[in-house]
């Protein structure tokens, strides 16, 4: 079975078709009115819970558009149109490729449009999954000050309230928190963060998936705080793994449960993305491998957009050349991203 014949496989036996509305339906959405019940087991979209058999292939880290690069911003201006014309297209071209749901890792103030996320999924039929959290990565440039004077609790019950009430007024509701952390030793305010989403998750059961990029030093750290507050590893996503030279540390917080998040597929990395999935591989770690592009659609500041089809056009064929099997091809696509942001708290027993 080639490439094109398998996508169109998980496609049917996920969605029974491939048109937007009736794909919708056919996916379980629920009405963003209605009142959300029995979320545990389930997978928040912006249209709201669905059952994880139900996701399809799964883009773990995108952004679906973004203002990063440019300065804090609470509420984004887009303009609708436009993203119709340009994000739309773009969102049905991957569909078509194969994808079924992406995560938007847009951050609140750098960009985070809940609204218009709902929007397009809408528009284009494909789940769409939004955050809460805050971004400490980037020198801390996106941490808003009221996170230096709030104590933790104060911080995680901010994210609860999205959780439970919905983001601003829009009652939409976030699927999985996103943090991110600067090179370790994690700094106070970093620090802070994910304490917060420790408490947050006990509290939601959201999966928290932190920019921790090649710094070994500040996974651990992570995994101490997360382990201090008895929430067990395989609540936490390690995003940019990738970036990581040291597989061994990759391979022991898989050991421990984590999300091994390579999350920079590009057609410049294939060689790399091979090589680390094949270790994982060895280890007996691809039950904890995520894979994703961290692409932007539309991104801020007259950037140019980065692509994310690669998985589709080339890795997984690519994958299937190097001997993965169609059922290892599976768990990194469809089963591991399904079963990492389904919501259900992850305690240290």
């Amino acid at each position: 079975m080639n490439r094109r014949e398998f996508l169109r496989k998980q496609l049917i036996l996920t969605t029974g078709i491939l048109s937007g509305t009736a794909l919708l339906k056919a996916a379980g959405f629920h009405s963003s009115q209605t009142a959300v019940q029995d979320t545990e087991g389930r997978i928040m979209t912006v249209r709201g819970p669905v059952a994880p058999e139900s996701l399809g292939i799964m883009l773990p880290h995108e952004h679906v558009f973004s203002q990063f690069g440019g300065g804090l911003v609470e509420d984004p201006e887009y303009g609708r149109e436009v993203l119709s014309g340009r994000v739309a297209p773009y969102l049905r071209y991957i569909q078509a490729l194969g994808c079924t749901a992406v995560a938007d890792c847009t951050a609140a103030y750098f960009g985070r449009a809940p609204e218009l996320l709902q929007h397009l999924s809408e528009q284009t039929g494909l789940h769409l999954i939004t955050n809460t959290g805050y971004y400490g990565a980037a020198g801390d440039d996106y941490v808003p000050e009221h996170a230096y004077s709030e104590s933790v609790r104060d911080l995680a019950q901010r994210w609860i309230r999205e959780w439970e009430q919905g983001i601003g007024q829009t009652g939409i509701r976030p699927g999985f928190m996103k943090i991110g952390v600067d090179p370790g030793p994690l700094s106070d305010i970093d620090a802070k963060l994910i304490r917060a989403a420790a408490i947050t998750h006990l509290h939601t059961g959201l999966t928290i998936a932190v920019h921790t990029g090649g710094s070994p030093e500040a996974a651990m750290d992570e995994l101490a705080i997360l382990r201090e507050e008895g929430v067990h590893p395989s609540a936490w996503i390690w995003v940019h793994a990738h970036n990581v030279q040291e597989v061994d540390a990759l391979s022991e917080a898989a050991g421990m449960g984590a999300w091994i998040e390579f999350d920079g597929l590009s057609a410049d990395s294939l060689e790399r993305h091979l090589v680390l999935v094949k270790a994982m591989r060895e280890r007996g770690h691809l039950d904890r491998v995520l894979l994703s592009h961290d692409g932007n659609s539309f991104p801020g500041r007259g950037q140019a957009p980065r692509h994310y089809d690669v998985l589709f056009t080339t890795f997984m064929d690519l994958l299937a050349s190097e001997g993965c099997s169609e059922q290892e091809i599976r768990q990194m696509t469809q089963e591991n991203p399904g079963e990492a942001f389904t919501v259900g708290v992850r305690e240290i027993s």
